[in-house]
């Protein structure tokens, strides 16, 4: 497939970038072939529309192909897509607040994922959850985009359809995060589940000062977003060939408590953040893990959106 075969809003769903441990990380997390999103724009430019931070933006897509397989996927349905790229330019030069959306999906993903990481796996997450509520509380603090939340490349994409109409949503099933929530107890294998326990089970009495958080953390890595992926990538490789766990520990509890707390202010209020805020962690925490199915992925885009169909891919 060519670039002059792609029509505006079509899905372009980019494979892993080369030495990228952030789309390593992404397609390890969700066992998908793709780490990126986006949608065809201008047939005129060759353009592209996609969430890169700090915002919104369109690009060539020549320049944007190069190095990448490109997997192209169409709306089934016959419908006029102008709606859609409508919706898309919305979003244009809008300033979305979010600095490290990969970063934000890697810590989705580990929030959600089913195991007890080991001592290693649990210190490459306590850095990234801590470099990610950093970046929230940051944007909180400056108050410059009140009704803005952070949105991840795919999130975007599907915002999109959603807000071109009811027959454009897309329908996601069986996807990254939909296939752990059938039941209670397997939602309690993931990490935010773990954590509700601890915090139900009152058995560390010592972290309940640290659970309701007062949002001033700091980022105290020098390690940009990058090399904290590749120290979770070396630590997952020794879980995998030690196959050891261990308690989830109080760093690891606390770090998620803030995450949450952090999240849960960017999707409601962010003149709260200096006043009170009602809701408890565990509360925040449910909420989250209630909402799993709402997230979207460049995985899910690609492997379980029955809305789309496949129509070829681009390698550049």
């Amino acid at each position: 497939m060519n670039i002059k075969d792609l029509k505006p809003g079509d899905i372009l769903l980019f494979s892993a970038e080369k030495g990228s441990f952030i789309s390593w990380a992404i397609t390890y997390l969700t066992d998908a072939s793709v780490s990126h999103a986006a949608m065809y724009y201008d047939d005129k430019e060759k353009s592209i529309i996609e969430e890169t931070p700090p915002q919104v933006t369109t690009n060539n897509a020549d320049k944007r192909f190069k190095g990448r397989k490109i997997n192209v996927r169409r709306l089934k349905e016959d419908l006029p897509l102008d709606p859609v790229i409508e919706a898309s330019k919305s979003y244009l030069n809008d300033n979305e607040p979010y600095d490290n959306s990969g970063l934000y999906i890697v810590g989705l993903l580990l929030m959600y994922k089913k195991f007890t990481p080991d001592s290693l796996v649990q210190r490459a997450m306590v850095k990234i959850l801590k470099k990610i509520t950093a970046s929230i509380v940051k944007y909180l603090e400056k108050h410059q985009y009140p009704d803005k939340s952070p949105m991840v490349c795919s999130q975007f994409v599907a915002q999109c359809y959603a807000k071109a109409g009811g027959k454009y949503k897309l329908k996601i099933e069986h996807g990254v995060l939909q296939k752990t929530a059938t039941n209670q107890i397997d939602r309690n294998n993931n990490i935010i589940g773990q954590v509700m326990q601890i915090i139900e089970n009152g058995e560390r009495s010592h972290l309940q000062a640290l659970l309701t958080p007062n949002l001033k953390i700091q980022d105290d890595s020098s390690l940009s977003g990058e090399e904290l992926c590749k120290e979770l990538k070396d630590a997952f490789h020794l879980l995998s060939t030690n196959a050891s766990s261990t308690k989830i520990t109080d760093e690891l509890v606390e770090a998620v408590a803030q995450f949450a707390h952090a999240y849960d202010l960017s999707l409601s209020n962010p003149q709260k953040m200096n006043g009170s805020h009602h809701k408890n962690t565990h509360e925040i925490l449910q909420n989250i893990s209630d909402n799993e199915n709402m997230f979207t992925f460049p995985g899910d885009l690609l492997n379980h959106c029955d809305s789309l169909k496949d129509v070829g891919v681009i390698e550049a």
